[in-house]
């Protein structure tokens, strides 16, 4: 098995010179603009903390925004200018006199916006993104800087959860790659989704030619959701609609659907092949447990070996994500109900003797949120930082004390925290990442929450676009 080269941009030091430009004078529009802008936001905080008084009892919605469009053009215009330029100066001084916000580019979104399925932070401050739904061809690239890189080579990739190795996978190849100069640890292959799967069961290959005939899509091809490798480099976890699989030296191993599951699979008249729906994994920090889930049925925890330990009810309808918080002593599960859910957080050394069904009450599970539908999350200090389906962003403890939330915009679908834990970065179904200052409360006028953290930049991926565009 070969593995892809040894990518160049892992470390190339090329980056484009910066310089120091002069902000140009604001024009009528952009003091429009960020009046709108500031005002609509103070609106909006003000909205927050009454609800928060009241509990949100009697609250209505708060105001329409202004109406942003007939400033786009110029706003747009004066954007990829600042982009041509290529300087740290020249995008601080658009952001000052054009300040972002979520609600005055929405008109832009239909045309412009996709999802940002993975994101992950490396050692030399490079950004991996991973534009696309994890169904879509997509593209990733690394951002360093204002300059982004093309990785042509790469489908996927995922952190480790203390950030040590990266796992990179193309071409059938899964590359662990030491985050502190990109050499290569370890390389797998990818599973095919057939692994594990009782004698005469439909493949998912099955699954693709039906999907093929329909629609035209490549058969046979195996897409990917999730990459979780260890820190040790000794394994990956991969999550694909054909199964949640351990891949390690000694082979590859199904974790789901379980082997009781497709046993009864295979008593139905018609045994359909595996598609899962909702699929999820998270790793703990000392790689000792493995989370995962799917939307019919509990959590289940899995032992560094692929052996089923425990199954743990969840507060919702159906399991939607799983993490660990950085200590490693708790794990959060969440699930979802339409644009809600309930999110747990779950002792870790009780591991082994949980065995509780939905909504159970058990001395080690405790609601932490009752109102997030979590697709994305990352930890931060003691607590969890949950992105939802609304564009929030809450930062949660293991007793469910909330540190701070944060309006961002659209739905959250990716978030990664830097290993010191200065950074985060968030991506959402608008086709933008935001670039977070873990380390300053103070945030901007612009900004939307409760304690928010300034945002830094935010990168707009948007497909209408000949470049991505900072901001």
């Amino acid at each position: 098995m070969e593995c892809f080269p040894v990518f160049s941009w892992w470390y190339n030091g090329n980056f484009l010179q910066r310089s120091l430009t002069a902000m140009s004078p604001a024009s009528a529009s952009s003091s429009q603009w960020k009046a709108s802008v500031h005002a609509y936001a103070k609106h909006l905080n003000e909205y927050i903390a009454r609800g928060d008084a009241k509990g949100w009892k009697g609250m209505g919605d708060p105001k329409e925004p202004p109406q942003f469009a007939p400033l786009l053009p110029e706003m747009m215009s004066a954007l990829r200018a600042a982009n041509a330029e290529g300087t740290d100066a020249a995008i601080a001084a658009f952001r000052e006199q054009w300040p972002p916000m979520h609600e005055a580019t929405q008109s832009l979104l239909q045309d412009n916006s996709q999802g940002i399925c993975a994101l992950a932070w490396l050692a030399n401050g490079g950004l991996m993104v991973r534009t696309g739904a994890w169904h879509e061809p997509g593209r990733v690239v690394m951002v360093h800087g204002l300059q982004v890189t093309d990785m042509p080579d790469a489908e996927m990739f995922g952190s480790s959860p203390m950030q040590r190795v990266t796992a990179v996978a193309g071409n059938g190849v899964i590359c662990l790659l030491n985050n502190d100069d990109g050499s290569i640890a370890a390389k797998f292959p990818l599973p095919t989704g057939d692994e594990d799967l009782p004698i005469g069961h439909p493949s998912s290959s099955d699954d693709a030619q039906a999907d093929g005939d329909a629609a035209g899509d490549e058969v046979g091809r195996t897409e990917i959701q999730q990459l979780i490798a260890f820190d040790d480099a000794s394994g990956v976890v991969v999550v694909q609609s054909a199964g949640i699989f351990l891949v390690t030296a000694s082979g590859i191993r199904r974790l789901l659907p379980e082997a009781q599951e497709l046993a009864e699979n295979m008593e139905e008249e018609e045994p359909y092949p595996v598609r899962l729906d909702m699929c999820h994994a998270a790793v703990s920090p000392n790689g000792q447990w493995i989370i995962c889930g799917a939307q019919d049925g509990r959590h289940r925890v899995f032992n560094a070996r692929g052996d089923l330990v425990d199954r743990v009810g969840p507060h919702g309808e159906y399991p939607h994500h799983a993490a660990f918080f950085a200590d490693g002593k708790h794990a959060a599960m969440n699930a979802c109900h339409f644009y809600n859910g309930g999110t747990i957080a779950v002792d870790v050394s009780a591991f082994g003797g949980i065995d509780s069904e939905f909504y159970d009450e058990h001395p080690a599970v405790t609601l932490i949120d009752g109102s997030a539908r979590v697709y994305a999350s990352a930890p931060v200090g003691d607590a969890l930082v949950l992105g939802d389906a609304n564009g929030y962003l809450w930062a949660r403890t293991p007793k469910g004390e909330l540190r701070w939330k944060q309006h961002v915009g659209s739905t959250i679908c990716s978030m990664a925290a830097s290993a010191d834990g200065t950074r985060l970065a968030v991506g959402t179904y608008s086709g933008i990442v935001h670039i977070i200052d873990l380390t300053d409360s103070q945030a901007a006028p612009e900004q939307v929450g409760k304690d928010a953290r300034k945002e830094l930049r935010r990168w707009l991926f948007w497909t209408n676009e000949a470049t991505p565009l900072a901001w």
